[in-house]
């Protein structure tokens, strides 16, 4: 039986707005990802996609639940070692990638591996990286490298502290769509080259339809599917 590597049990976060009205986001009884698995997270715009990964990345804390990653709930850790926890074994892709402008390819890795338990180790950043095609292109900065080179880098530093979850948020949203299927073929074939678990968030059904598993937000998402 796969082990559970993100497990969420009775979770819900609300926001207050402006007015003082209290709208419900996030109401899920149970979701599970296990060791190796590989999903896509479709729902309408929003129904709770990004705040669920901000939640199960510790980023966000929920009102009530219970957040297990890689069998440690989070929700009882203090900040620090919810920011440990996170960098030893998540990684994140995000949709703007939020490289360090200032850093080249190389230390943007190396800036991820200095927040996790280990050492930042160059040969492992240099080969993640020319793992994803970018072993000419170590020493440019991001404003040097294309839109798909910036993503490139995003998924090695996402890796360097060989996380057991990747968590990418809507991660072909800067990319055209010529060049979609091969921002999915690199996060997947990575992923399965490593023993990473895969979880991706998307508007885009041909980006979902890439994936073994398919699974729509609204479907587990109370607060999606009765909206307050």
């Amino acid at each position: 039986m796969p082990t559970p590597v993100i497990e969420l049990e009775h979770v819900q976060k609300a926001f207050a707005m402006p007015g003082g009205e209290t709208v419900a986001v996030l109401d899920i009884d149970a979701f599970t990802l296990h060791e190796t698995e590989q999903v896509a997270l479709t729902g309408q715009s929003g129904s709770g996609k990004s705040t669920l990964l901000h939640v199960i990345s510790g980023i966000m804390r929920p009102d009530a639940g219970r957040v297990r990653i890689a069998g440690r709930d989070i929700t009882r850790l203090g900040e620090a070692s919810t920011d440990r926890l996170r960098a030893d074994t998540l990684g994140l892709v995000f949709q703007q990638f939020n490289l360090l402008p200032g850093f080249t390819a190389i230390e943007n890795v190396l800036v991820a591996m200095s927040f996790g338990s280990g050492k930042p180790d160059r040969w492992r950043a240099a080969d993640l990286l020319a793992s994803v095609g970018l072993g000419h292109r170590l020493h440019h900065k991001p404003a040097e490298l294309s839109i798909g080179q910036q993503q490139r880098v995003a998924v090695a530093r996402a890796l360097a502290n060989r996380p057991r979850v990747i968590l990418a948020d809507e991660p072909t949203a800067s990319i055209d769509t010529a060049h979609q299927d091969q921002v999915i073929d690199l996060l997947t074939t990575t992923c399965a080259e490593n023993d990473v678990a895969l979880l991706v968030v998307t508007h885009s059904p041909d980006v979902a339809a890439r994936f073994p598993k398919q699974l729509r937000l609204e479907d587990f998402n109370r607060a999606a599917t009765h909206p307050a």
